[in-house]
């Protein structure tokens, strides 16, 4: 990584309490420092200023608590829409990874659109790592990588490992099969990629294959029972949806992101730099 910050989105709410958490525990890993960013909208008003003023006293006190841990952490608050602006922040260049809290599917806006922790994750081109309030937290390890066949799968296969790498994390490369279903060409590639790149960089890894097992019409809910069998402490997944699958992988990634385990989620988006 060429960059040496993690980028931290704070609500002031327990998610990102959480994700400040799990940030931190990264930095003492791998030496990073913390940024954490408020988004606020552009009104002005009296009200405004005083919560302005409050967000900045929060945000000095959350930073001090990370400073107590021995990361250099920051702050800062931009302004505008956090779909727009937060991208635009977290890609400017400095950032390495972002590290998110989810609230999860809340609302019919949002249960007929998607999570709104997944548009940003698919507008910003940095490893996001997202984590539930209530997320378990095994030291990411080991790691479940569904295959894929996305373009742009060696970045997530990048990232993956390199968190392992830190965390001394065992990676499940994870395929389903069904009756009657060939293998794409692309994910036997991106399959073969991910030994590749975990052998050269030392990472131990498995490869498992499943049988369908789970009456569904997308891999998720099967993906995400087997990382709750063996206490996964990480699952790993492309934000964007791929050519074989794109007719049911919007509703996968969410139920991904929001799963009932509480397992944290690496998204990358295919166009990262990590």
């Amino acid at each position: 990584m060429e960059s040496k910050k993690i980028i931290v989105p704070v609500d002031f709410t327990p998610a990102s309490e959480q994700a400040i958490k799990q940030a931190t525990l990264i930095a003492l890993k791998s030496g990073f420092s913390v940024w954490l960013a408020h988004v606020k909208g552009k009104e002005s008003s009296d009200k405004s200023l005083t919560e302005l003023s409050t967000a900045e006293d929060n945000l000095e006190a959350l930073a001090k608590s990370v400073k107590d841990e021995g990361v250099v952490c920051r702050y800062s608050i931009v302004d505008g829409s956090i779909f727009d602006e937060l991208p635009a922040f977290a890609n400017n260049g400095e950032f390495s990874m972002m590290v998110i809290g989810t609230h999860g599917i809340k609302g019919l806006k949002q249960k007929l659109l998607g999570a709104d922790i997944l548009k940003i994750a698919r507008k910003t081109s940095i490893p996001c790592l997202i984590v539930q309030e209530d997320c378990v937290c095994r030291n990411f390890n080991p790691i479940v990588l569904p295959v894929g066949g996305h373009q742009g799968f060696s970045q997530l296969i990048e990232a993956t490992a390199t968190l392992a790498g830190l965390f001394g994390s065992e990676v499940r490369f994870y395929s389903i099969s069904r009756k009657g279903e060939q293998e794409y060409d692309n994910i036997r590639t991106n399959g073969l990629l991910a030994e590749k790149i975990f052998g050269e960089k030392s990472v131990t890894y498995k490869r498992v294959r499943e049988e369908s097992n789970v009456v569904s019409v997308g891999y998720a809910r099967q993906t995400l029972q087997y990382a709750n069998l063996i206490d996964a402490g990480l699952v790993a997944i492309m934000s964007v949806k791929s050519e074989e699958h794109y007719y049911f992988a919007q509703a996968d990634k969410e139920t991904m992101i929001n799963n009932e385990f509480n397992i944290p989620v690496l998204c990358v988006n295919g166009m990262v730099n990590f």
